[in-house]
């Protein structure tokens, strides 16, 4: 009897152990409408006003300093609902959302919201503020908090005290070129603008944007680029390039996000003034373009890497080598 006690006791402890912990997130995953204190804001409740009949419309800040708008519809939010509010309704007010997930575990890996406004037109300037969805656990695999979901008549969207108020700036186009010499082999894409060209550990990058396509842009460089591969004795065939994370020619997609981040990373580095040694390999070009949802489509940037380290530039060859034996 007392074995019986002491199970129920522990079972108890548990059970309140896991209580406690799913209160803790309350907001997050377990509790459906999250609740707080009510936040007076004008500009958020009309920035996130639906286009569909509801009730009322409020912004809260949770316990724990989060905030969200909540939405309450008239009736149930069916799943096209949401879709129509998030594609058509954000949109319209530049506001765009990104999601990724695992294929695997069907998890939801990644929930962000951006927000973009255009500042000029040339330079072509834009501004952009975000919220992303936080980890359950502090694990790259572990569930995210969806930035927009539905619960019943209840439409939840997460944001924070700066979004819509604090942006960042990305020059996307500019009206001058920053000063900057030619990579060797490669070269500057013609119709193109220097945006910046730096260097570490002999390591040089040169970054362009430019008005083309970026298809155009990797017919321009293929050539080149092979007949640059068979004199330094570089054997990767073209279909290897797309999978290869350091040879060849890649085209990928960017955000203006992760665009201006890139840029303001690279910008620390030593800016070049003069042509770097002739003596070095160009392994490796990247063409980004922009999507229709990263309000940059119309442009394509161009990063060309080039390497003088001899020991570097060894080790790359050998495992090229290695893995694409003549």
């Amino acid at each position: 009897m007392n074995k019986c006690k002491k199970l129920v006791f522990v079972i108890l402890i548990i059970l309140t152990l896991i209580f406690l912990s799913c209160k803790s997130k309350a907001g997050l995953f377990n509790e459906p409408i999250p609740k707080g204190k009510e936040i007076k804001d004008q500009n958020i409740e009309q920035l996130f006003a639906p286009e569909f009949s509801y009730e009322h419309i409020k912004v809260i800040e949770t316990n724990d300093g989060k905030r969200y708008v909540i939405i309450k519809a008239k009736e149930k939010i069916a799943d096209e609902v949401k879709r129509n509010y998030e594609k058509k309704t954000l949109f319209k007010r530049k506001i765009t959302i990104y999601r990724s997930g695992s294929i695997r575990t069907g998890n939801l890996l990644i929930s962000e919201m951006r927000m973009h406004r255009m500042v000029s037109e040339m330079p072509y300037v834009i501004e952009y503020c975000k919220v992303k969805g936080e980890k359950l656990e502090p694990v790259l695999a572990s569930r995210a908090e969806d930035v927009v979901r539905s619960e019943g008549k209840y439409l939840i969207i997460l944001i924070d005290k700066n979004f819509g108020r604090v942006f960042k700036r990305v020059e996307i186009y500019p009206e001058k070129e920053t000063p900057c010499p030619e990579p060797p082999f490669a070269a500057k894409y013609p119709n193109s603008r220097n945006v910046v060209c730096t260097e570490k550990n002999k390591k040089f990058l040169f970054v362009y944007v430019s008005k083309d396509k970026a298809e155009d842009i990797y017919d321009y460089y293929r050539d080149r680029l092979k007949a640059h591969y068979k004199e330094v004795g570089v054997n990767i065939p073209e279909r290897f390039w797309k999978t290869s994370d350091e040879f060849g020619i890649q085209i990928s997609h960017t955000e203006v996000d992760g665009w201006g981040e890139y840029l303001e990373a690279e910008k620390k580095n030593k800016h070049i003034e003069s042509p770097p040694p002739k003596n070095g390999v160009v392994f490796h070009i990247v063409i980004d373009k922009g999507s229709p949802a990263s309000f940059i489509e119309d442009y394509s940037f161009i990063r060309v890497y080039y390497y003088t380290d001899p020991q570097v530039i060894k080790k790359k060859i050998d495992d090229i080598k290695w893995l694409y034996p003549q």
